[in-house]
């Protein structure tokens, strides 16, 4: 893929991070999901609708607008508020669960939506890896010293692409869940929020390496920057962060 990544140490000797809100849609979802629909959106779709209250929602926003398509996200109270802050331009629906939202997208899917299906659909994996493929030749050449590779933990479709991508090579890819108890935007934590069999991480559950964030902080960026202070070599981190921008903007 031709992208360009944005990568910088943001304090010399301390870890590589690749910005994701420098990219379009400000997310690396915008990467991950150009991809799905190019490759899997059937013809005719009337609109893009899926339970997201974060990254994935914002990048569908602006690919639904390149497409003209209209786009819902389904979401809690909490997602809700989020997308508004942060630029949403489509509808939100705030439901009170994860069955509420389901039956809502599954009458989208059948009025002719696309519905990605983002906790249970394995493609999501292929997507990312594509991208991810490109980012490992880079930090080879760029950031030679790079020996772990971290990222928060959502659907599991970016620490999976990861993990299947850098670990062939002889990395370490750790995802990052919220501390108990505490939510983030965009993460879960895996035992609580599990859909079981038919999740999209439930085949690679034992495979991936889960930690729990190392401060309650509630914000993405500052949970891992956190996790990699705390490792004994940080510059030996690259931090993948979906929508985080760089210190200059």
């Amino acid at each position: 893929m031709g992208v360009e990544f944005p990568l910088s140490r943001p304090w010399s000797g301390g870890p590589v991070v690749l910005w994701g809100g420098a990219l379009p849609a400000g997310s690396l979802k915008y990467l991950t999901f150009a991809r799905y629909l190019e490759s899997s959106m059937p013809e005719g779709t009337r609109g893009l609708v899926e339970l997201s209250g974060a990254a994935t929602a914002l990048a569908l926003d602006a690919l639904g607008r390149e497409r003209g398509l209209p786009v819902v996200a389904l979401t809690d109270a909490a997602g809700t508020g989020y997308l508004r802050t942060n630029g949403f331009g489509g509808e939100v629906r705030t439901v009170r669960g994860l069955a509420e939202a389901w039956e809502l997208a599954l009458g989208y899917e059948r009025q002719g939506w696309c519905w990605p299906r983002q906790l249970a659909n394995g493609e999501l994996v292929e997507c990312v890896g594509a991208w991810a493929a490109r980012l490992r030749e880079v930090i080879r050449d760029v950031y030679p010293s790079v020996r772990t590779v971290v990222c928060g933990f959502g659907t599991g479709a970016t620490v999976v692409g990861l993990h299947r991508t850098f670990a062939a090579a002889g990395y370490e890819v750790v995802g990052i869940q919220p501390a108990p108890g505490h939510s983030m935007p965009g993460w879960r934590r895996w035992v609580e929020q599990s859909l079981g069999e038919t999740d999209l991480f439930y085949p690679y559950r034992e495979e991936v390496a889960l930690e729990s964030a190392r401060t309650r902080d509630t914000d993405g960026l500052g949970a891992l920057l956190a996790w990699a202070r705390e490792e004994p070599r940080p510059e030996e981190v690259l931090i993948v962060s979906h929508n985080a921008r760089p210190p200059c903007g």
